[in-house]
């Protein structure tokens, strides 16, 4: 254990990619998610000095990210829509170099994030901040503020929308693909 605090670049630098990331899960685009970073980066070192120690780094730095993106699609003009963000390059995957096995697992995967970018600023930073960055329960309370027992419920609440959604693509995902993955989550 280190006997001085971390300095802010240590942190930024340990943290950064694991924070681009989170942000881009819940805006869904490259370019917002770099500026969502920059702004977090930004609002962290801000409250740097006044950091009081009531939660791990990992998770105030994931608070001020969250809250970052969400400032950030409330900011957006209301016709932003999912054509929109595959116009800007949202979808990365190029078919042309994959063969089939591989289309139909992209196919999937863009399927999978279109789906959830449906969902609404509450239920995608749930869906994205578990399921997808893997944020154990209890830090995800805390990022959030909400009691776990909430945060159960609502991301429960949320797996089904994105279920429903999903749904309409039976031939890519089936049942057993939906229940095999929200198992998979709960762990």
């Amino acid at each position: 254990m280190s006997l001085h605090p971390p300095s802010f670049e240590e942190l930024a630098q340990k943290f950064e990619r694991e924070l681009y990331l989170t942000c881009y899960g819940i805006l869904g685009h490259r370019e917002d998610a770099a500026d969502a970073l920059q702004e977090t980066m930004l609002r962290a070192w801000r409250g740097f000095r006044g950091f009081r120690g009531e939660a791990q780094w990992r998770t105030w730095f994931h608070r001020i990210a969250v809250n970052t993106c969400i400032d950030m699609i409330r900011k957006r003009k209301p016709e932003t829509s999912l054509n929109v963000m595959r116009e800007e390059g949202f979808d990365p995957a190029d078919p042309r170099v994959n063969v089939s096995g591989e289309l139909e697992a992209d196919e999937r995967k863009r399927r999978l994030r279109e789906a959830i970018g449906k969902l609404d600023e509450k239920d995608r930073t749930l869906i994205v901040l578990r399921d997808v960055r893997g944020l154990p329960y209890e830090e995800l309370a805390r990022v959030l503020r909400l009691p776990e027992g909430t945060v159960k419920s609502r991301l429960k609440r949320a797996r089904e929308k994105l279920k429903k959604i999903l749904s309409a693509d039976a031939e890519l995902f089936g049942r057993s693909d939906v229940s095999n993955s929200e198992r998979r989550s709960k762990r």
